[in-house]
């Protein structure tokens, strides 16, 4: 809840325009409680936005500066993407009421209304953001953070008066140049403020996390096997924001792309979503892929500092050859492949498809013979979960014998499953070791079972962790007609691997949402599914309760 003190400075604020007197770059220095220094860009010079950011400490300084250096024109998407991300402050900006949170809107229209300040026109609403680097513009989260705005906003309110009748530089005020060494400070004192300065921070430039222990096993085992390929290799955000629990700012995960020059194959890296805290988790499910692939590389090559610092270690330990180049042609093009997928319409990707299948039923068996093993594992893929039309999953069956090889490995699946985590809320769980071999009813039934309920409702799952998707889901079957049944498809068809996730939803009316986790990949199977460990009770809520 907005106190009272940040919403009366907010629309004091406001009625200075002082907008109309600076540029966005004209910062000024404010000294915050504690002795910290906050930097203040007023917005609205250009009529974008109206209000007023701010900044705090060297990080925050930094991250103004960065935006500052964006160029929408010579970037690419996903590199522009990741400057505007760095975005690190609080703002206090004025928005029209659609642009709005429901209970934001009536927060601030009691507010006005109770205090007689009228709100009609564009951009008649305060509204409070915090902005921390990789994750969604989110409501302020402690009392400080109030605090610290309101202090920015009184000051601003000072600037305002002191700038009747005068100019900006008559008061010292000047943009944030590379070349500034001082900017104009504002600092409380008993009885109101005083003018002073302040030098500008020097920055040492970023340090890019590198990954810190990894999987020692899974490096002998890299060792061991011939290098072959040239990879091509970037660390990029994933286009959309992700978050587990209800509350929780959305962040954006990393995605690690690594596509082998010739071939254009492209790993199934899964992404990761806080990868600066904890790089070594991305490199660890790197490293699996790898073997699982059977492959070690033979030359990497990165396009960013970022992606050298997470792969140099890497290299070094296994004498892979490593080159930092800046214009890489098959990365560049899987990462416009990558962006064309999120924003493709479902019929969009159901026609390229289609495309794609059509080419290859052109092609003559021998033509087929020849395509590369990373293709035919695709379109192996492809027949196992069904998605092709019949002509052509005989076609490719005479051709590749996939049938006979899914039977081979049905068999040597038999002696694997899983150790699942299944949680409702926070402090409750159980996991459920569960055969490979297991349909995705089986697991909704274990589900239900450790957890004492009786089904009878809808339920579903998101293999992509993200609820409601419709990318890689599985319905009770006569639910939805165009995904994939749960009764017909088994845990083997989602390709789990241990520290994935994936989220379970029961009762679509209650919208019951657990949160999955594969904790073990166990080398021999399980009979009947069972509850190896638990933690917590938990009962969902009748309607009306």
């Amino acid at each position: 809840m907005i106190s009272e003190r940040l919403y009366e400075l907010a629309f004091a604020f406001r009625k200075t325009r002082l907008w109309g007197f600076l540029w966005e770059s004209e910062v000024f220095a404010v000294r915050l409680s504690g002795g910290r220094i906050g930097y203040v860009s007023v917005q609205g010079a250009l009529k974008k936005q109206c209000g007023l950011e701010l900044y705090i400490g060297e990080e925050g300084l930094e991250s103004f500066r960065t935006m500052g250096r964006v160029n929408q024109l010579r970037m690419r998407p996903m590199e522009y993407q990741e400057y505007v991300l760095q975005m690190q402050c609080l703002r206090c900006g004025f928005v029209n009421r659609g642009q709005m949170a429901e209970n934001e809107w009536e927060e601030a229209r009691e507010y006005a209304r109770t205090h007689g300040i009228r709100t009609s026109g564009k951009r008649a609403y305060p509204q409070f953001e915090k902005f921390q680097p990789n994750c969604c513009p989110w409501q302020l989260q402690t009392q400080e953070e109030q605090e610290d705005l309101c202090e920015a906003l009184a000051g601003a309110i000072e600037l305002a008066g002191l700038l009747r009748g005068r100019r900006p530089s008559e008061l010292g005020l000047g943009n944030l140049t590379e070349q500034a060494q001082e900017l104009f400070m504002l600092e409380r004192r008993k009885g109101g403020f005083v003018q002073t300065r302040t030098r500008i921070p020097g920055f040492e430039g970023k340090q890019w996390p590198r990954p810190g222990n990894c999987n020692d096993i899974s490096i002998a085992n890299l060792k061991r096997m011939k290098r072959l390929g040239v990879w091509e290799c970037a660390l990029i955000r994933f286009p959309d924001p992700v978050w587990d629990e209800e509350g929780e700012i959305p962040c954006f995960p990393v995605v690690f792309l690594a596509v082998e020059a010739s071939t254009r194959f492209m790993l199934p890296v899964p992404p990761v979503e806080y990868y600066d805290q904890a790089p070594e988790q991305l490199l660890n499910q790197f490293m699996d892929v790898l073997l699982a692939e059977n492959v070690c590389p033979a030359e990497v090559m990165v396009r960013d500092e970022r992606t050298g610092a997470f792969l140099e270690d890497f290299c070094k330990r296994l004498k892979i050859r490593f080159v930092q180049k800046r214009d890489l042609e098959a990365l560049n093009d899987a990462e416009d492949d990558f962006l064309d997928h999120f924003n493709m319409s479902e019929e969009e990707e159901i026609e390229s498809i289609v495309a794609m299948l059509n080419q290859l039923m052109a092609k003559g068996d021998e033509e087929l013979e020849k395509l590369p093993q990373e293709i035919v594992d695709q379109l192996e893929m492809l027949v196992k979960q069904d998605f092709l039309p019949d002509m052509l999953k005989r076609r490719l069956n005479r051709v590749y014998h996939f049938d006979r090889l899914e039977k081979e490995e049905g068999s040597r699946q038999e002696a694997r499953s899983y150790v699942i985590s299944v949680s409702p809320c926070t402090g409750c769980y159980r996991h459920i070791r569960i055969s490979a071999g297991s349909s995705f009813l089986q697991l909704h039934k274990a589900i239900l079972n450790s957890f004492d309920m009786e089904d009878r409702a809808s339920h579903a799952f998101f293999m992509d962790n993200a609820k409601w998707s419709g990318r890689d889901c599985y319905y009770k079957e006569g639910i939805e007609s165009h995904y994939r049944p749960t009764k017909k498809y088994r845990l083997t068809h989602a390709s789990l691997y241990k520290g994935m996730k994936f989220k379970y939803i029961y009762d679509f009316h209650q919208e019951l949402v657990f949160q999955c986790r594969v904790l073990q990949v166990l080398a021999e199977d399980t009979g009947t599914p069972a509850v190896v460990r638990s933690k917590g009770e938990w009962y969902p809520c009748e309607d009306g309760e």
